[in-house]
């Protein structure tokens, strides 16, 4: 059993959580880009990448951001989903199916 667990952690739960991941940094990027005025948020191409992003993103930052409110123009629900995802594929899930009994 640990080692069909082990299986569909390491090639399917482990690439979706890092898909997830860099979809976020790309989010990140993006609002800073629309920021500092690097990229135009009226393009259309620009608009639609940054849209499907945050369709993505949006229904796991939502809980967290009622918890963990902005602070400002500080929005702190990135980060911690960020550091949550790297918690779970490198330790949490890791650790639990290890600690299964063989």
């Amino acid at each position: 059993m640990q080692e069909f667990l082990w299986a569909i952690f390491q090639y399917f739960i482990a690439p979706i959580l890092t898909l997830i991941f860099f979809v976020l940094l790309a989010y990140v990027v993006m609002s800073w880009l629309f920021t500092f005025n690097v990229l135009s948020p009226y393009g259309p191409r620009a608009r639609q990448i940054y849209g499907m992003l945050e369709s993505i993103l949006e229904p796991m930052l939502r809980p967290i951001r009622r918890i963990v409110p902005p602070l400002g123009q500080l929005d702190l629900s990135v980060l911690i989903l960020a550091l949550l995802i790297l918690f779970l594929r490198d330790f949490l899930i890791p650790r639990l199916i290890i600690a299964l009994p063989a």
